[in-house]
């Protein structure tokens, strides 16, 4: 393969640099369309299409121009190049295990929407299916306008909707081609499942609203958009209460309670069917955040933050929905969620009210004991129901605790070199950051704790976790470096409306471990006996 790569180098071409992507603003069904980007942008990984080295074979200066339309975000697609070769002639000379495609048509038909190959026009005609008419100044969205913003003065809305709207469907089964282009691993939904499925989908988008003066045009330009996935959950008890669904105690007798009814189904006496009817959407859940991009020409405007407040301030409100959960998440999303995670913490008053003891009782520092991690992190505080306030998962949620808490210490006193006298140290502080550090060390060996109880030499296990408390220290202390500087350069923004913008948070990794549960992201294991998860 390699001498094959090698003898037809000037028919070889990144399929990457050779992909344009724009976003176009028809003026009218018949006018040409305008593209809005003065430079395309390239997609980050195109294996999926043509292979893991991602080139285009048999095909002289290829070009590849993927065109949106900025509103309802029809595409269509424009294959050029200057001279092409027998690409049967080549396919026999690959390896016989080789499934790379070499018709560049052929390969991007299975992510790019039939009707974008009908012409090279994205304006040639109304969208297939029941979507309103994209040309008009008037089109908005499908769903509900659930938040907007300013930000760097440009105007931003984010819309909720579901695959059960046609047009909802229909604008996301365009643009979905975008998923594997961006999303290392990302994969399309299945938007002909049957329809229970379906509804378990919700979807948010993101436009800029951008004044057009004396234009016919929509003003509306796609930015963004987020994929969650509700998925039913068994009803513990943890889980009922969580979700406010046990039922309230019966009455007493001296009269001071209401009467206990609880709920009854009945059977229809001819079918014994139940009559009533459960829709499995309201029933305890867990709401996973499955797909999060914000295109490429938006990005380092904060706005990914921005949807993820508006996403989880949307979910948070929801009563049924027990926790929130991420899949895959990638070390930028990683980032930006624990900036925005920390920040709406903040605001919750027993969050707030977090804070490290400098001393404890001498039996819960015995090397028998166990680590009296809640005493250290919570005070004995109810950590558990401030995270189901919170509707986090458990290991997001002891990660925020323990950034919180470790930016409570001052600067000088987070060094190991100052805690060797550990609690008996004279300075409170130093004490403050030795039980941190031993609270740090019990999850990490928890979440560790197969994988180190394989390696026999104990002081082995101890540089492994000591290495990976250190890691996570450096990592904590590189995230409140980021939150002082988004503070630092954030605008004076105004909020507008609705239902989101109550309870809003500001949020695309170690990698999550099985805490982050529903198809979240691959378990770290233990790649050698000094290498543990943090």
């Amino acid at each position: 393969m390699a001498d094959l790569m090698e003898a037809m180098e000037e028919w070889l071409t990144g399929s990457n640099e050779c992909f344009h992507i724009n976003l176009v603003r028809p003026a009218s069904a018949k006018a040409k369309p305008e593209r809005i980007l003065d430079e395309p942008f390239h997609p980050r990984f195109t294996y999926e299409m043509f292979g893991n080295d991602e080139k285009i074979i048999g095909y002289k200066d290829p070009r590849i121009y993927l065109d949106f339309r900025a509103n309802d975000l029809k595409a269509t697609i424009d294959i050029q190049y200057k001279q092409k070769m027998d690409l049967a002639g080549i396919k026999a000379l690959l390896p016989e295990d080789s499934e790379q495609e070499l018709d560049i048509e052929v390969a991007l038909r299975n992510f790019v929407i039939p009707t974008a190959f009908d012409s090279a026009d994205p304006s040639d005609g109304p969208s297939p299916g029941p979507s309103p008419d994209p040309y008009s100044p008037s089109w908005k969205p499908p769903g509900d306008l659930i938040h907007s913003f300013n930000a760097h003065g440009r105007q931003f809305e984010v819309w909720k909707t579901t695959f059960a709207d046609p047009v909802a469907k229909e604008l996301y089964r365009n643009v979905q081609v975008v998923v594997p282009l961006l999303i290392e691993g990302g994969s399309l939904i299945e938007l002909d499942d049957p329809e229970w499925t379906i509804e378990r989908w919700t979807l948010f988008l993101l436009y800029e609203v951008t004044p057009l003066k004396d234009s016919p045009s929509s003003p509306y330009t796609i930015a963004g958009f987020c994929t969650t996935y509700r998925l039913w959950i068994f009803p513990t008890p943890e889980v009922l209460r969580a979700t406010g669904s046990l039922p309230s105690p019966p009455g007493s007798s001296n009269g001071d309670a209401a009467t206990y009814n609880p709920p009854r189904f009945t059977q229809d006496p001819d079918t014994f069917l139940i009559n009533e009817t459960i829709n499995p959407l309201d029933e305890p859940s867990r709401e996973r955040i499955s797909q999060f991009i914000i295109l490429p020409p938006f990005q380092g405007l904060s706005l990914g933050g921005r949807l993820y407040d508006t996403v989880y301030g949307a979910l948070l409100k929801t009563p049924n929905i027990y926790e929130i959960t991420v899949e895959d998440p990638n070390e930028a999303f990683d980032a930006m969620r624990d900036y925005c995670d920390i920040v709406f913490l903040r605001k919750l008053p027993a969050f707030q009210a977090l804070s490290l003891p400098s001393t404890l009782p001498p039996e819960t520092l015995k090397k028998t004991a166990p680590i009296p991690r809640g005493l250290i992190l919570g005070n004995d505080a109810d950590l558990t129901a401030l995270r189901h306030e919170a509707k986090m998962v458990p290991r997001q949620f002891n990660r925020m605790v323990e950034l919180h808490l470790f930016s409570t210490l001052p600067v000088g006193n987070r060094n190991t070199a100052r805690i060797t006298r550990k609690e008996k140290s004279s300075s409170e502080n130093d004490r403050k950051f030795y039980f941190w550090r031993l609270a740090l060390k019990d999850r990490i060996y928890r979440q560790n704790a197969d994988q180190l109880n394989e390696v026999e030499d104990i002081e082995e296990r101890i540089a492994s976790v000591e290495g990976a408390v250190n890691n996570q220290q450096e990592e904590y202390s590189e995230r409140l470096e980021g939150i002082q500087k988004r503070a630092r350069r954030a605008p004076v923004e105004s909020e507008e409306n609705g239902e989101a913008s109550k309870g809003k948070r500001k949020r695309i990794v170690i990698e999550d471990d099985s805490d982050e549960e529903d198809g979240g992201a691959d378990d770290m294991s233990v790649a050698s006996s000094k290498k543990v998860k943090v």
